[in-house]
């Protein structure tokens, strides 16, 4: 992966991270497991990126693995919202 495309990676991760606080208002202190969540999507997300349909299998897996991942991360009530906010519109 290049330089310019771990840089996009890393200010996606940050954008989403920030978006989904605000909406939420999740405690500061798990801006960094969200954010490491979110980089590590778009990395999986890069290496299938140019052929979406014939990884549909491999996308609903990077997408399962955010949704476990926020859901260990976030209370009961911020990972529904985030499910209604996020989750039903991104991607």
């Amino acid at each position: 992966m290049t330089a310019q495309n771990t840089l996009e990676i890393n200010a996606d991760a940050s954008t989403k991270t920030k978006e989904l606080r605000k909406i939420i208002k999740f405690e500061e202190s798990k801006m960094d497991d969200i954010y490491k969540v979110y980089q590590n999507y778009g990395i999986a997300y890069k290496k299938i990126s140019s052929n979406l349909e014939g990884n549909a299998d491999r996308l609903k897996k990077i997408d399962t693995y955010v949704d476990s991942e926020l859901e260990k991360i976030l209370t009961e009530e911020q990972y529904i919202s985030y499910l209604k906010y996020f989750r039903d519109r991104t991607r």
